[in-house]
């Protein structure tokens, strides 16, 4: 085995050792921030989206369907940070697919559980 040539003050800082650097949080992760009606759009669009891929599962897709349903209504609130009061789209397609996806449900909870 050979030793390593470089200088003992010249070596690199990445040792492994993380409790020698400051931990700093990245920008995005500030927790006292208010969540935006954007992202509550994109969260009940997220849920919608799934409420409809999990409709087989026994009523999550609609309990997905209903959290797609209230975080939309959550993103239309006007005193919500980031809401345009002239844009009356935001969450509307959380709405739908929140609809969607407890209709889904329903309609496969009523045909399976005559056959259980």
């Amino acid at each position: 085995m050979t030793a390593s040539t470089i200088p003992p003050h010249e070596q690199s800082d990445n040792t492994g050792n993380a409790e020698s650097r400051a931990h700093t949080p990245p920008d995005w992760w500030d927790q006292h921030r208010p969540v935006t009606s954007d992202e509550y759009s994109d969260m009940a669009l997220m849920f919608g989206a799934l409420s409809i891929l999990t409709f087989w599962m026994f009523g999550l897709g609609i309990l997905l369907g209903a959290a797609a349903i209230g975080t939309a209504l959550a993103a239309r609130r006007p005193d919500t940070p980031g809401r345009d009061l002239g844009d009356n789209t935001a969450g509307v397609v959380g709405i739908l697919t929140g609809i969607a996806g407890i209709a889904f449900g329903a309609v496969f909870l009523t045909a399976a559980l005559p056959h259980l």
